[in-house]
This record gives C-alpha cells, sequence and structure tokens, in this order.
C-alpha cells in the first residue's frame, strides 16, 4: 500500500508540473504594461548601482552606464515602433499628447547616450551627463507609469495588452540577438601593410 501511494504522489506530481507547464503557456504573454514597467525598474537598478558604485569607480560607473545605454535604446525602440502607435489611438486626448512629449523626451535620452558613448568614466562631464540621463529617464518612466499605462490599460483589453507585449517581446529579441550574432561573426580578413609589403 505504501509502495502505491508512493507511485500516486509520483503520478501527481508529473501530472501537476504538466498541468502548470500548460497553464504557463497561457499566461506566459506580459501585458505591455508590464513589460514596459520591468524595463524601467531594471535601468532604475542600474542607476541605482551607479549610485552605489561611488564616484572613484570610474570603470563600474562606465560599465553600468553602458550597459542602461543599451537597455534604454531597445526599450525606446519598443515604445517607438510598438507601444505609442497603439497610444495614439486612445480616445484620452492627454494620454495621446503624453506620446508627443515621450518621444521628444527619447530624443534629449538618445543624444545623451550618443554623448556618453564617447567619453570614458574618468572624463569631467562624464558624471554631470549621467546624472542628467538619470533624471531624465526616472522622469520619464514615473510619467509613463503614473498616467500613460492607467490610461492604456482603461482603454485596451488584457488580450490587446498582451498583444502588443508579445510584439515587444519579439523585437526585443531581434534587437538584442543581432550585436550578439555580430560579436559571432568573424570580421572578413582585410590585407595588412606588412603582408602587402612582403609581396
Amino acid at each position: 500500500m505504501a509502495k502505491q501511494d508512493g507511485k500516486d504522489k509520483k503520478e501527481k506530481g508529473v501530472l501537476s508540473r504538466i498541468a502548470e507547464s500548460m497553464k504557463g503557456e497561457s499566461d506566459e504573454t506580459q501585458k505591455a504594461t508590464d513589460l514596459l514597467k520591468e524595463q524601467h525598474d531594471e535601468v532604475r537598478r542600474l542607476f541605482k548601482e551607479y549610485e552605489n558604485a561611488g564616484e572613484g569607480a570610474h570603470a563600474t560607473r562606465k560599465r553600468l552606464i553602458d550597459e542602461a545605454c543599451r537597455d534604454l535604446e531597445v526599450h525606446a525602440t519598443l515604445e517607438e515602433r510598438i507601444f505609442y502607435p497603439a497610444c495614439r489611438e486612445l480616445e484620452d486626448e492627454d494620454a495621446r499628447k503624453m506620446v508627443g512629449e515621450s518621444i521628444e523626451e527619447h530624443l534629449i535620452v538618445k543624444r545623451l547616450i550618443k554623448e556618453l558613448g564617447g567619453l570614458s568614466g574618468s572624463d569631467e562631464t562624464f558624471e554631470s551627463k549621467a546624472t542628467v540621463l538619470k533624471e531624465s529617464v526616472e522622469h520619464h518612466a514615473d510619467e509613463e507609469e503614473s498616467d500613460l499605462f492607467p490610461a492604456a490599460e482603461k482603454e485596451m483589453d488584457d488580450d490587446r495588452l498582451r498583444e502588443l507585449g508579445e510584439e515587444m517581446r519579439q523585437l526585443k529579441e531581434r534587437l538584442t540577438a543581432a550585436p550578439a550574432a555580430r560579436k559571432r561573426t568573424p570580421a572578413p580578413r582585410g590585407t595588412s601593410r606588412s603582408s602587402n609589403a612582403r609581396r
């Protein structure tokens, strides 16, 4: 009998795991607003690490800002190509206006990302530009989370938000896979001057 109970528990465990995995498939797709909020939180975490690293940790601070910048570039692309066009269809006029403001804020952030990319962590302007980036991004994220996301969630049903979330997940996958693929692909070999000189 004890042997049978063990078998029942084992089968029940397998069946439970199968049921949970099937249930997980339908709930797997995140709503667009949840995905974007997660990305906001990740960038906030990187900025917090940047602040905690201390002023003398130039290489660490540069690495953290570079990582935040890569994340922000992907995030902005997802919003601009998928989320904002959907939000332009909202009836809420303030939400539609916020989309225009958000695009302008993205332009400022992109300019700062470009400038920061060309600086070392010890450059005298690095810290001030990183601070402006942090403040701009945090303001932008807070505004979206308090105004735009609730408007989108009010007017779009969960299915639409999940559809947008899936489109964004797929685009993010393509955007983040592209640089990795370039790193793995060997660059074409060029002829060096020394090999030409020997000919």
